[in-house]
């Protein structure tokens, strides 16, 4: 019996405790049993909305579902829509019985029918258990002269009738289900970015950096597929379904939570959520932690999630998930903002980057990772992409800073990719470049640069099945990634497989049309083909989005002179010619207009100066296809070898 005065609930006469938020929510879920109860809806009522995890009240309805001996995944009277709300389940409705009726005592080992007469025109409220066959009714029971009730307490008596009886069944009914040490292991997880409760857009940082800091630990798990930080953070500040998530990144389980940081204290309240069905696996009591033991915190959180996906570690597999980097806790939230400027991908951000990856290097000399971020920060500030810095500033700083970092620890995955990037794109030291990558994928399977880049570098070795397995396989760990769907479709352009690039790269500008790399790259696979007036139109779209910027118009060039319009192609090599020769790939960008235009003297003439300054497009020369017309060129030959990519 449920009495909403006095607050009570009993089972047979037997007093159940149940606490006053989670009886306020039952009494509320079953007023509104005619509609799905939205989970914003229930905090603002009953936390009268203040700023909550949903943990708080997802373990609210989770002690109502105990008192009702109820079940999230074959709910009896509470249904959950993950990530919406929840909905009162057992049918009610109005139903008209004979005045001398009052309540019918049914047989209990079969469904629920509950009749409750009301004084006057003796309307009824009926509650339906299920899709169960009507039982057989049994002898009426003498009651005295009912008194007259609310519909708001007729209901709740119904639903607390309702519960002994579902007790009742619970104990007769097979189990089948339960058993979760039969279930296998969970093999993929997503890690959602954490949610920031303090609503300060300062504490953005060290949510963002909770985040990836979960991330990079599980990614330490042998067997374990962990989705990386860019497909995972397009959902950031989105409620979405785990279902939904599930399939869109191909996981088994979504890792989803909160953080709350305020001066010294941090809480944090997480949950693994099945992406099959939405059942919770794991729920983490509140974590309420000093901000000193952020360490302790992120390792409680990590076993436990291993733990909740049913995953054994080895002693090794252990040891490596414990690891930290650091100790200071300045440091380490000093890296957690250089992590955070650097993922702008911005020149600013990129700047900011650089500061705070020095500031928690001052701060602890020995911090491996801080030493790979500012290796990444230079790394990205050297390419063509940005242009922050000359690349032969750039590279010898991030070279400095990866080799610092793999001095302190060898088995640092990101310190390896680094050098792996930097030994092919600069130094062109191609055996080099594959011993860090293939090292890197070794120590962290789950690195998504590691496989990004090896991918590329396979590719312009010539070895095209190779890099497209690989960048394949960076897919796989980060499917929303724009800039690796953009260059798979790159490395099929080299392979001379212009279909399947432009097929590529079409599937990526559907997801993001403004993403104008990808339309450079469809350009040139269009012009691979040809297809000329296609790719101008893609190059316009381009320019008309990021601006005249050398790689658009150098493309523009060469597609104008392939198809004629040498006057076109001429005003454009005039325009990138008064540019600052210092400018990143400018002499390589300028020797394709010339190869289109079929000077090659010329063409010659520039590609030696993006030699001397060492440019990174020379990198691609031995694959690219723009360059076919200069192959059986002994000067080009003579080219390669330099560089180290001939015979």
């Amino acid at each position: 019996m449920l009495e909403p005065k006095a607050r009570h609930l009993s089972k047979g006469g037997v007093p159940v405790h149940l606490t006053r938020k989670p009886f306020q929510v039952l009494l509320y879920l079953v007023e509104h049993h005619d509609r799905l109860v939205t989970r914003r809806e229930l905090l603002d009522n009953f936390w009268e909305g203040h700023d909550v995890y949903d943990e708080t009240l997802t373990k609210c309805v989770g002690a109502i579902r105990k008192a009702l001996d109820d079940q999230t995944e074959r709910p009896r009277f509470i249904e959950t829509h993950w990530s919406e709300g929840y909905r009162f389940v057992c049918q009610v409705e109005e139903q008209l019985i004979p005045p001398e009726t009052t309540v019918i005592e049914i047989e209990k080992t079969q469904g629920v029918k509950i009749v409750v007469a009301e004084e006057g025109n003796h309307n009824a409220l009926l509650a339906d258990q299920g899709n169960l066959p009507l039982p057989q009714f049994a002898r009426p029971l003498p009651l005295p002269k009912p008194k007259r009730f609310s519909r708001r307490v007729s209901l709740v008596m119904i639903c607390a009738f309702i519960a002994l009886i579902a007790t009742a069944l619970y104990f007769y009914r097979p189990r089948a289900g339960l058993n979760d040490h039969s279930s296998p292991p969970i093999r993929s997880i997503a890690v959602l970015p954490l949610k920031n409760l303090t609503k300060d857009p300062a504490n953005e940082y060290f949510s963002d950096g909770m985040t990836d800091s979960l991330i990079t630990a599980l990614s330490k798990v042998d067997g374990l597929k962990v989705i990386s930080r860019g497909s995972v953070f397009r959902f950031k500040g989105q409620e979405v379904d785990p279902r939904e998530v599930g399939k869109q990144l191909g996981v088994a389980a979504v890792l989803e939570g909160s953080v709350r940081k305020d001066g010294d204290s941090v809480r944090v309240a997480v949950r693994l959520v099945s992406a099959d069905d939405g059942r919770v696996l794991w729920t983490s009591e509140m974590y309420n932690r000093r901000l000193q033991d952020i360490f302790g915190l992120q390792d409680d959180i990590a076993r436990s999630t291993v733990a909740g996906l049913k995953v054994k570690l080895s002693g090794e597999g252990e040891a490596r998930l414990a690891r930290r980097y650091t100790d200071n806790v300045e440091a380490y939230q000093l890296y957690l903002n250089g992590r955070y400027y650097w993922n702008k991908r911005t020149e600013e951000g990129l700047k900011q980057g650089v500061k705070y990856f020095e500031q928690a290097i001052a701060k602890d000399p020995h911090y491996a990772q801080a030493y790979a971020g500012l290796a990444d920060s230079y790394i990205l500030m050297g390419v063509g992409d940005y242009g922050v810095l000359p690349p032969k500033e750039a590279m010898p700083k991030a070279n400095d800073a990866a080799l610092k970092a793999l001095e302190i620890d060898d088995t640092l995955a990101e310190a390896h990719t680094s050098l792996g990037f930097l030994n092919y794109v600069f130094d062109w030291d191609w055996p080099g470049a594959e011993s860090h990558f293939r090292r890197a994928i070794e120590l962290n399977p789950n690195y998504v640069t590691a496989h990004h880049w090896y991918g590329l570098y396979l590719a312009v070795m010539g070895r095209f099945d190779e890099g497209i397995e690989e960048e394949q396989r960076a897919l796989e760990l980060d499917p929303s990634s724009l800039i690796i769907n953009t260059d798979l479709g790159l490395i099929f352009c080299y392979a001379r497989q212009p279909d399947r690039a432009i097929e590529q790269l079409m599937k990526t500008l559907e997801r993001e049309p403004n993403f104008v790399v990808a339309r450079w790259r469809l350009a040139r696979a269009y012009a691979q083909k040809a297809m000329y007036q296609e790719a101008i139109s893609e190059l316009q779209k381009a320019i008309e989005v990021a601006g005249r910027r050398p790689y658009y118009l150098s493309l523009m060039g060469y597609v104008d002179a392939l198809a004629g319009k040498r006057d076109e192609a001429l005003r454009i090599l005039n325009e990138l010619q008064g540019l600052p020769q210092s400018q990143e790939n400018l002499p390589a960008l300028i020797a394709t207009i010339y190869v289109g235009l079929g000077d090659r003297r010329r063409a010659f003439e520039w590609l030696n100066k993006a030699y001397k300054e060492r440019f990174t497009a020379l990198i691609a020369l031995k694959v690219e296809p723009m360059f076919d017309p200069l192959r059986s060129d002994p000067r080009f030959q003579d080219l390669e070898r330099r560089i180290g990519l001939g015979q």
